[in-house]
């Protein structure tokens, strides 16, 4: 009988283990951002959101991206995004399927941009219309970002450097040498076992 209630205990104790993990390593409420006047959800859009016809998409080194992605894989290099009013974003995708898709087909699952600069080694700049999550971080401060951040856990806060946690989301927030916004990038986590294309 004893045996018994000692198994009882370690099977309730490794299921609230799994439970503490899954929490942890999960959750959260998929960011929604909007790039260039497209609405982006993280984990949920696919690349096409960005319309060929109107977006200028390459991976570095070998222009449009091409071919198709296999299952359960993620792309392991960005790609930047840009249009004829100015360059906005760079986009990390995933291919959570089963079966291999076309890489423009693939879901995004990170975005970085940005904030317009005259920096000649900036090459890419969201400009003033960039929201995460509504909010636009154009011109924002340290005690901004803490401010609209403040539901999420923090990871970390410097005079340069700001990131929080929603779950299986990063957000993290590069600051200028004023302590402004210069550099967004948000991400969500994704399933180790996928294999890097």
């Amino acid at each position: 009988m004893k045996r018994m209630k000692k198994q009882i205990a370690a099977i309730i104790l490794l299921a609230a283990l799994t439970m503490t993990l899954s929490a942890c390593s999960g959750g959260g409420t998929p960011p929604v951002l909007t790039v260039a006047g497209k609405e982006v959800t993280l984990g949920e859009s696919a690349l096409s959101v960005f319309p060929m016809t109107e977006f200028e998409i390459k991976l570095p080194n070998q222009g449009m991206p091409i071919g198709k992605m296999p299952g359960k894989s993620w792309l392991s290099s960005f790609m930047s995004l840009s249009n004829d009013d100015g360059s906005y974003a760079y986009l990390y995708v995933y291919n959570p399927d089963s079966d291999e898709v076309m890489v423009t087909s693939a879901t995004i699952y990170g975005i970085s941009f940005h904030m317009y600069s005259e920096d000649p080694d900036v090459s890419y700049w969201a400009q003033d219309n960039a929201l995460v999550n509504g909010v636009d971080y154009f011109g924002m401060d340290a005690e901004g970002v803490k401010e609209t951040m403040a539901e999420f856990k923090t990871l970390t806060e410097s005079d340069d450097y700001m990131a929080y946690r929603d779950g299986k989301y990063t957000y993290s927030f590069h600051l200028d040498e004023n302590g402004i916004v210069e550099e967004v990038e948000v991400e969500m986590k994704v399933n180790k076992s996928y294999t890097s294309y």
